[in-house]
């Protein structure tokens, strides 16, 4: 049985609480968050009990923390339960600064502890379709990819950008991570943001030129009133592949053969398929059980801020950055 401690009982912390309380072979013990009502309503439910300081979470009986705090204390939550030789599962990003990440990666490796970061997006079947298809050759050379993530400000913590990282850091970075578990790091990148205009309602426009040719446009917006939506399309000259999560069957492809078009549908949603954080959560589980590689490793969680934090770079000095 693993015993799980988490850290930050929040909305999202509550979920992964609750969702971690439904995988066999495995119990929320303990929660903690300095708001002590918070982690009580979290952990009534589950049976769980109530820590008044996190050193209470990095005792003998528990074998694994789950960081779902503001983002700027990630890295200080991570080491510290590295360093009690706890394993570790962090919520994206996983640290506010680059060298926040490295010294997160060094001190988890030293201790020889399992960690994964919630970048939750690998998880969704329109996503590993996707990118299946595209490491595959289905769409042929692919030219152009576009994707978009839209929300509406959460607010809170989130309006400060040296706690968050704005919408870049805090929630495009799924994309940016989809990019580089699909085609690998981009050589240069071109940003535009609004941060310092709209703080309140933060947008991003980014675009990545790769090494193999592929141009790559993402758009990130807490300015929009009409509630979360993603969508992405990715062309190639074998043909296009569409994502857009307002729609019924969500992934839609045209291929390209001679001079006609062969469409096809993928993937309609229903209430019945399982949650990707379920799954992120499940197989963090089973990593740690199997003496396992987490299927998001703590350098993929650290390439992940590199990229976010060079994109920041490129919206605020509204330059060209040199990549990889």
């Amino acid at each position: 049985m693993i015993s799980v401690a988490v850290i930050g009982t929040g909305g999202l912390g509550s979920r992964h609480a609750a969702n971690f309380a439904q995988i066999d072979g495995c119990r929320v013990k303990r929660v903690y968050d300095i708001v002590a009502e918070n982690a009580e309503n979290c952990a009534e439910p589950l049976g769980a009990e109530v820590a008044s300081d996190f050193d209470q979470c990095l005792t003998d009986d528990i074998d694994a923390i789950v960081v779902v705090t503001p983002t700027d204390v990630h890295a200080e939550y991570c080491i510290k339960a590295a360093q009690a030789g706890k394993h570790i599962f962090c919520e994206k990003p996983m640290t506010r600064t680059l060298d926040e990440a490295d010294q997160v990666v060094e001190i988890v490796e030293a201790a020889g502890v399992k960690m994964m970061v919630g970048q939750v997006l690998r998880f969704f079947p329109e996503y590993q379709t996707a990118r299946q298809m595209v490491q595959e050759g289905q769409l042929g050379h692919v030219g152009m990819i576009r994707m978009a993530r839209i929300n509406l400000m959460p607010g809170g913590w989130y309006c400060d950008l040296q706690r968050s990282g704005g919408v870049i850091l805090d929630m495009i970075i799924h994309d940016f991570d989809w990019l580089l578990w699909t085609l690998g790091p981009p050589e240069r990148i071109y940003a535009q943001g609004l941060y310092e205009q709209l703080p309140a309602l933060d947008y991003a426009l980014c675009t990545f030129r790769f090494s193999q040719g592929t141009i790559a446009f993402v758009e990130g917006s807490w300015a929009d009133a009409t509630g979360f939506r993603t969508s992405f399309e990715i062309t190639g000259s074998g043909g296009l592949l569409a994502h857009d999560s307002t729609e019924s069957t969500t992934l839609v492809a045209q291929r390209r053969g001679g001079d006609e078009v062969d469409e096809s549908a993928y993937l309609p949603m229903t209430p019945a398929a399982k949650s990707p954080y379920q799954i992120e959560e499940e197989l963090f589980i089973t990593a740690v059980e199997d003496n396992l590689e987490p299927p998001v490793t703590v350098q993929d969680g650290r390439e992940a801020v590199k990229l976010a934090l060079a994109v920041l770079e490129s919206a605020k000095t509204e330059g060209v950055v040199d990549y990889a």
